[in-house]
């Protein structure tokens, strides 16, 4: 996984419903406006995108909807940090199988 990362990079929040669930359709969206204005990479699911507070199958559900609404147009540089290097690691390998162009730990 090599990339070079310049240019505008936008931490995307990550948007809930009034239930307290992820909000997919704003994920998407959220995504597309950022890409449809230009960005050249988008990084779900940093700090800014709530990510201590996410469940892992939360985070990796932004990751997945983040690039599938990237769709190669823009990188995404995902978000996988933590307290236990063990747990951050293996996240961080099941983001890479997902396709994403870069990991930010």
């Amino acid at each position: 996984m090599r990339q070079a990362w310049t240019g505008l990079g936008t931490a995307l929040v990550t948007p809930f419903t009034t239930t307290g669930a992820v909000d997919e359709g704003a994920v998407r969206r959220l995504a597309r406006r950022q890409i449809d204005e230009g960005v050249h990479f988008l990084v779900p699911c940093g700090t800014t995108g709530e990510s201590p507070t996410l469940t892992r199958e939360e985070h990796v559900r932004v990751v997945e909807l983040v690039l599938a609404e990237a769709r190669g147009r823009v990188p995404v540089l995902a978000g996988a940090g933590g307290y236990n290097t063990e747990e951050v690691a293996d996240l961080a390998r099941e983001l890479e199988g997902l396709g994403v162009q870069g990991i930010l730990s």
